[in-house]
């Protein structure tokens, strides 16, 4: 039997949206920026000319590839990284499907990670990230269909290891230091307002997710990184708020952002 050098990550999720709806949240900018990251753009192929995906998550945090297939509305594919060890690249394969009662299967396949476990972290890393964009684009088809949205982000570099932080981070929003979902939180701002809703995504001491009552379901997401005996954690952040409510970002960005400060 050949050993095999890399490894994939293959998830998937159910959606309650059209193919072409789907398709269509994986291939055009601003459906993108609804789930994936702030800013984002897509040229489709034409007249024999490849088509080309730039993501960005912030200053210095931008990518741009070609897309290799392009088959609306069942698929696209494009390199996603590079594997940490080759170099080579990696590459993200999204293939849709349509199932009964209007709903859709959507399954990303990112692959080509080294199978060493000096890069499990990066593997694990990768993984949970998909998992939690996956659940944005699940929270916007159930809520928020179609509808305007505005994404920001929010970084810091905290001087505190992860696990301290977390700590730190969950006292705040008012839950407990191992949070399952559909958890209430509830906190106060500095402003005195408070903010409420549920938790709908963990992976402990690195991500945790909240759907926020007050902005009419709005995403607020917190990333850390850095390793467990690190000094210091990295903070990644951000909001997504849909349709009235998205002149109103900056409110929960600010009191998101407070919840990881000293």
């Amino acid at each position: 039997m050949t050993k095999q050098n890399t490894r994939d990550i293959q998830l998937s999720v159910e959606l309650d949206a059209s193919p072409e709806d789907v398709f269509r949240a994986v291939t055009d900018g601003t459906e993108l920026a609804k789930w994936l990251a702030p800013g984002a753009r897509v040229t489709a192929p034409e007249g024999g000319k490849k088509g080309s995906i730039w993501i960005s998550w912030g200053e210095g945090m931008s990518v741009e590839h070609e897309i290799e297939i392009f088959d609306a509305p069942k698929r696209i594919r494009h390199p996603s990284g590079k594997n940490g060890e080759t170099k080579a690249p990696l590459y993200a394969d999204w293939s849709i499907e349509a199932r009964e009662g209007g709903k859709t299967t959507l399954r990303l396949v990112h692959s080509g990670f080294s199978v060493g476990a000096d890069w499990d972290d990066e593997f694990d890393a990768h993984a949970r990230g998909w998992k939690l964009m996956l659940q944005n684009l699940r929270q916007y088809f159930a809520r928020h269909p179609h509808e305007p949205a505005v994404h920001i982000p929010f970084m810091s570099k905290v001087e505190s290891p992860r696990g301290s932080l977390w700590n730190t981070l969950v006292g705040k929003l008012g839950v407990s230091a191992s949070p399952k979902v559909g958890d209430p939180f509830r906190f106060t701002t500095p402003n005195g307002d408070a903010v409420t809703g549920v938790v709908d995504f963990v992976a402990e001491t690195y991500d945790l997710a909240l759907v926020v009552r007050e902005y009419d379901d709005a995403l607020l997401r917190f990333t850390l990184a850095g390793k467990a005996d690190a000094l210091s954690t990295f903070v990644y952040g951000y909001v997504i708020v849909y349709g009235a409510e998205r002149e109103r970002a900056r409110e929960l960005l600010a009191a998101g952002s407070s919840a990881t400060s000293s």
